[in-house]
């Protein structure tokens, strides 16, 4: 690039990065990678975040135990624990901390 700055793939949101991860999509094992992912990006513990469940009930559960077609090509969006988090049927998932949430920066 001509300015020297190295081009990301990444996409940006208003200065913020978008993590891009993926999930196996089955019931149980998305719920705990995705724990994982976000105890990674926080650098903490699964134990130390609040309980999925109490944010997002059984979104994740319907999505993956019984999925649509896949040309329904179904996505959710929910927040939890300072992350925009889009999730699909696929098990692609994608984090955005949301501005004023307490870490001001993704874990690499």
């Amino acid at each position: 690039m001509p300015d020297g700055k190295e081009a990301s793939d990444e996409p940006r949101e208003v200065g913020r990065k978008i993590r891009h991860r993926k999930v196996t999509p089955e019931v149980e094992e998305a719920k705990r990678n995705l724990l994982r992912l976000i105890a990674n990006l926080e650098n903490c513990e699964v134990t130390e975040l609040p309980p999925l469940y109490d944010h997002v009930d059984h979104l994740i559960e319907h999505l993956f135990s019984s999925p649509p077609p896949a040309e329904a090509q179904v996505e959710i969006q929910f927040s939890y624990h300072g992350y925009r988090i889009e999730l699909d049927q696929s098990g692609n998932v994608s984090f955005m901390k949301l501005a004023g949430s307490p870490v001001d920066s993704l874990g690499e």
